[in-house]
């Protein structure tokens, strides 16, 4: 790694910026791995280990602990250049986990596994982290992923900091459209009339954030505000789907049903706004529609927000109470 060209790296208020490597007690996992060519991937894991002095038993014992947890015990005499872009991860995770380090920092950690492989991994290290107690920054392009391992999230855009909170906080109240976007929670609603005017946005919302609930209907026409200050979402993931008719609703029809795993994806038609509009519903919700053909019509009491255009940028991160 790079020394400092200013400032300090402190960890419980012990200044590490020029401690040695073997009493850090901080790893490092890179994205291109960085691991030993000339070492074998048990060696790799078992390098830090050794270099601290601890016996052969201990390190044994650690590093067939690791191997197993991490489904790489039948490589451990490999060498890199004979291994997989996902097995070379997961010996990198596995050699920093190793010396049971206070601070962890992951760079895409998961980034070469196949889903089945990093699905079961992510929950296994969570898991580990947290028993543990090993402090972690990891950064990722993914969002379920951010949100499954993370106790606190923070979004950046081009260097910046968006959005700071518990996952929870982010995936209810996003605090622009492009954090809802970039997370997978919002679906803009293309078009609208840029003569359009709305009135009786709450005024009694987080700064820069106007967002409302339509119940019965999803857009209401008033005057006073213009349209173009805003953009108007849904939320995929909070619809009302129904098949009797419901004058009150919004009709749709059914163009493609697609069987995932864990529900069922609707692309379906609004003909009231010409677009199309994909959601996910559960297997039982779907059996609750009695779905016929795709000519049937369905209606849908989606739940919408809306942002302002401009969004603000924060200037510092919050203290985690973590």
């Amino acid at each position: 790694l790079d020394s400092c060209d200013y400032g300090n790296i402190w960890l419980h208020g012990i200044d590490m910026t020029n401690v040695s490597t073997q009493y850090r007690r901080m790893s490092f996992v890179f994205q291109h791995y960085a691991l030993f060519k000339h070492m074998t991937v048990y060696e790799n894991i078992s390098f830090g280990l050794r270099l601290r002095g601890f016996s052969s038993q201990k390190i044994k014992n650690k590093v067939n602990d690791l191997l197993n947890c991490l489904r790489i015990a039948d490589i451990s005499f490999e060498y890199p250049a004979r291994l997989s872009g996902g097995q070379k991860q997961r010996v990198a995770l596995a050699r920093s986990l190793a010396i049971q380090p206070e601070f962890l920092l992951l760079d895409e950690p998961f980034g070469a596994l196949d889903g089945e492989l990093r699905r079961h991994l992510s929950k296994w290290l969570k898991r580990y982290l947290q028993d543990n107690k090993i402090t972690t920054i990891m950064v990722t392009h993914d969002q379920k992923e951010a949100i499954l391992m993370a106790d606190e999230i923070v979004i950046l855009k081009e260097g910046r900091l968006l959005q700071q909170g518990k996952p929870k906080s982010l995936y209810d109240q996003p605090i622009n459209f492009f954090v809802g976007i970039f997370l997978g929670l919002l679906i803009e609603i293309p078009k609208l009339n840029d003569s359009i005017t709305l009135k009786n946005i709450p005024s009694k919302t987080p700064k820069n954030l106007k967002k409302f609930a339509f119940d019965p209907i999803w857009l209401k026409i008033f005057a006073n505000r213009s349209i173009k200050q805003y953009r108007f979402f849904l939320r995929p993931y909070e619809f009302c789907i129904k098949s009797e008719i419901d004058l009150e609703a919004t009709p749709v029809q059914i163009k493609t049903i697609i069987y995932k795993r864990t529900f069922v994806q609707l692309d379906l038609f609004v003909t009231s706004f010409l677009w199309n509009l994909t959601i996910p519903i559960g297997y039982q919700s779907f059996r609750n529609l009695h779905i016929q053909s795709f000519l049937q019509t369905l209606y849908i009491k989606p739940r919408l927000q809306v942002f302002l255009r401009a969004y603000p940028i924060l200037t510092n991160l919050k203290k985690s109470n973590n």
